[in-house]
């Protein structure tokens, strides 16, 4: 009798922590799932990738971003977030600044920004 309630015990543990992860992924799918905002900002005075990994780990710390990436050469950012976790324009303004860099303009968009490729 012991052992099958340590079965049973044991069965129900599994099948609530099944339950957990399964909830959780369909959260995260719904997450993943939900509408991105892209930014597009001109950074000046970053001259090496040095600076520019710097400003990466700087951006990759605001909530919800998702992807930075720097066309050093270009004095680009391309970031994207979902819609409900924008950042605010005065908010990567004060990070870029922060940095040392003076930040340009900042656009947004509902789709990825054309990029121009480096030569």
């Amino acid at each position: 009798m012991k052992k099958l309630l340590i079965k049973i015990k044991s069965i129900s543990v599994a099948f609530l922590m099944l339950f957990f992860v399964q909830t959780n992924f369909l959260s995260a799918q719904e997450n993943s799932k939900e509408e991105k905002v892209y930014v597009k900002i001109e950074v000046k005075g970053m001259a090496c990738a040095y600076c520019a990994f710097g400003m990466e780990k700087e951006l990759k710390k605001v909530t919800g971003v998702d992807s930075v990436v720097i066309e050093l050469e270009e004095g680009m950012i391309y970031i994207s977030t979902p819609k409900s976790q924008k950042p605010a324009k005065e908010r990567l303004s004060l990070i870029i600044q922060n940095a040392g860099f003076t930040p340009g303009s900042i656009e947004y968009g509902n789709k990825p920004f054309n990029r121009v490729e480096s030569k």
